[in-house]
């Protein structure tokens, strides 16, 4: 039932079904079922099954296509510039030049056109000091908008990603000026509970300095805000990002230390001992200490995943049974699926529960067996297989597998998952009696962190610690996973024809791209989608690359190319570029060409050698260095090289005239076999 769940809601993610087809679906084997015979036991569980399905599809239907009420800001006209009065009710994300506001709305508009509002928006307050906190009420002025996606292939889908969040409305804040803090502060648990993460967020800042603080703060509170993108990009090559997260070690870690301390003090009580089961009565008490956890860690999908399997487990005890890993993992994936519609979608919910189902069924019977070398291999086994299971996701999320995980793991994961947690969660609980003891175990837990993160960096330093890969799709996905799971069953005689099936697919899916990649016969042309610039991707007949341009944004807050340009180049299996042209110099053409100068390692940029300004500029520079990109200076009257096809540049002219950088924009001219002109729209605009 929890597949069937699951499968709905994944579903009507992408095609939103009539609600009376969901409703009617399982009602045909229903009716089937009602004759005698053999099949009516399947007909039955057929029925049942298409009915979870259609129960996870209304649910995601409610996100999809929403019935909001006429006060609901999503009902204003947007976009729409106007004042805003609401309270913070999430924990603000704050990141390196700006903090997130989840607001739920009270009321919009100025003076006598002030009105009620209901729904929640998203606001990005632009270098956001002083910090705001959880139950804060603010007014503020912005721009509301609808949220939008970019429409390429292989973009994120960051409209569903808010929707599953119940956000349907966006605004910015420049100028910190335009929003205020009101009188008003919130009461009741939840706010008690947000503003002791406020107060350990802050000591850990103030006791431990960076680089460990910030992945302190991700380990006892669940905040990964702050943590530089360089060093997360490390732990990610490194195959240990999961360790910046609260996951099933950490929660399973406050678990047996409470279980064991919570055994140990009531087995001293020889009356409470004869009387009843100490053991179970300690899975009990231990079950305190691990919903803390869990809502001191800011309810993560991999937090509420372990404790609702912890949960499980004492509850199977309390029974007088042995849990079973799969059904509490299928138990506690129903149960985020119901609570929270669309969470299968979510990265962190596919990684954490693929992750645990493929050690479950990798190591298998050796982790149940009593002889010390079978479990000693399957403890052995636990790192590959987590790594093998989620390798297919990482690819289609993060167009990376990590290679040099498999070493990193066990050497990197005692430390981030026991050694620095027990300090840093143990001067949590004594940071409201004893702060300045609580200091000393954040400053110990800092200490302890250090060596793991220079462990860390040299893991991730070498060129094959990583490598990018293309963006599967979703048969592609399902073909990986077709061939790695009936390796499980490869004994018995469907197992073998599943892996046929699934292998001769994968093979034919291959042959059919190389010749789409390499020998497509035609030439492509993609215009991108990436906001005010430009950027375009060529792909010439004889499958030779050439991208001209690859947008941006002033501020540089948003990476076009790691957004936008990158995923759609993975998605269409191109890993190297053959040439990357800039037009000119403006942020908006030139922001994501760092990212494709470091990623997609191009064997020429084509540029007109008059240079840009400002931090944008400075980030090309340093990346045209670092990647050792040979340079190639265009201008009029110069041939393009030969694999572009016989052609020449255009604009700008060789005379050296002083120009605007818009009207000094390369153009270059093809034949028939290439591009007649690319003039981006830019060139034909004054700023």
């Amino acid at each position: 039932m929890t597949v069937a769940v699951l499968a709905g809601e994944m579903a009507a993610a992408g095609w939103p079904l009539p609600v009376t087809a969901l409703l009617t679906a399982p009602l045909v084997p229903a009716l089937l079922a009602l004759p005698r015979g053999r099949q009516r036991a399947a007909c039955a569980w057929m029925a049942l099954a298409l009915g979870a399905a259609s129960a996870g599809a209304l649910r995601m239907r409610a996100i999809v296509t929403p019935a909001l009420p006429p006060t609901h800001v999503a009902r204003l006209p947007l976009p729409l510039r106007t004042a805003v009065v609401g309270r913070i009710m999430e924990a603000p994300e704050r990141h390196d030049r700006r903090t997130v506001l989840l607001v739920d709305v009270e009321a919009v508009g100025r003076g006598m056109d002030r009105r009620p509002a209901t729904g929640r928006i998203r606001i990005a307050v632009r270098d956001a000091k002083p910090h705001w906190r959880y139950g804060d009420r603010v007014a503020l002025e912005t721009t509301l908008r609808a949220p939008r996606n970019f429409e390429n292939p292989g973009r994120f889908d960051y409209v569903g990603h808010l929707a599953r969040r119940g956000i349907y409305v966006t605004g910015f804040v420049w100028d910190r000026a335009l929003i205020r803090r009101l009188p008003g502060r919130m009461s009741g648990l939840r706010a008690r509970l947000e503003r002791w993460r406020a107060r350990l967020g802050k000591a850990i800042a103030a006791t431990v300095a960076l680089p460990e603080g910030p992945i302190l703060r991700a380990l006892v509170v669940g905040d990964e805000g702050e943590i530089e993108d360089d060093l997360r990009a490390a732990f990610t090559r490194a195959g240990v990002v999961h360790v910046l997260s609260v996951s099933g070690l950490h929660v399973g870690l406050v678990a047996a230390i409470a279980f064991a301390i919570a055994r140990w003090l009531l087995a001293r009580n020889t009356r409470l001992l004869l009387a009843t089961d100490v053991d179970r009565l300690a899975g009990v008490v231990s079950l305190v200490p691990v919903a803390l956890y869990t809502a001191l860690a800011g309810f993560g999908v991999a937090t509420l995943r372990s404790a609702l399997m912890v949960t499980a487990a004492v509850l199977a005890a309390l029974l007088g049974r042995v849990a079973d890993v799969l059904r509490t993992l299928g138990l506690a994936a129903l149960v985020l699926a119901l609570v929270w519609p669309g969470a299968p979608l979510e990265i962190a919910f596919q990684l954490s529960f693929t992750s645990v189902l493929a050690i479950v069924c990798g190591t298998g019977r050796l982790g149940r067996g009593r002889n010390r070398r079978a479990r000693l291999a399957s403890f052995a086994l636990v790192s590959p297989c987590a790594l093998l299971g989620t390798a297919p996701l990482t690819a289609f999320h993060f167009h990376q597998v990590s290679l040099i995980g498999v070493v990193a793991n066990p050497l990197v994961v005692p430390i981030f998952g026991s050694l620095v947690v027990v300090p840093g969660l143990t001067a949590a609980l004594l940071e409201p009696f004893a702060p300045q003891l609580a200091g000393v175990l954040f400053r110990l837990a800092g200490v302890l962190l250090h060596p793991g993160i220079v462990l860390v960096r040299a893991l991730a330093r070498p060129a094959w610690a990583a490598v990018d890969v293309p963006i599967p799709t979703i048969l592609e996905l399902a073909l990986i996973y077709g061939v790695l799971g009936s390796l499980l069953v490869l004994r018995r005689r469907a197992g073998r024809f599943l892996f046929a099936v699934a292998l001769a697919g994968l093979v034919a899916d291959v042959a059919c791209w190389a010749h789409e990649r390499f020998a497509p016969g035609s030439l492509r042309v993609t215009f991108l989608d990436v906001g005010q610039g430009d950027a375009a991707v060529v792909e010439l007949p004889d499958g030779r690359v050439i991208v001209v341009d690859a947008g941006g944004f002033p501020g540089g807050d948003f990476d076009t190319g790691a957004a936008v340009v990158g995923p759609f180049l993975w998605s269409r299996k191109i890993l190297r570029v053959d040439a990357l042209v800039m037009t000119h110099a403006h942020p908006d053409h030139s922001g994501g060409l760092p990212y494709l100068l470091d990623h997609h390692r191009p064997r020429e940029f084509w540029w007109t050698g008059i240079p840009g300004e400002g931090v944008a500029w400075r980030r090309l520079e340093v990346a045209i260095a670092q990647s050792h990109t040979p340079v190639r200076v265009l201008a009029d009257g110069a041939p393009l090289p030969t694999f572009a096809g016989p052609g020449a540049v255009l604009h700008p002219p060789a005379d050296g005239a002083p120009r605007s950088l818009n009207d000094s924009s390369l153009t270059p001219e093809a034949g028939r076999r290439a591009i007649r002109r690319f003039s981006p729209p830019s060139h034909r605009r004054s700023r």
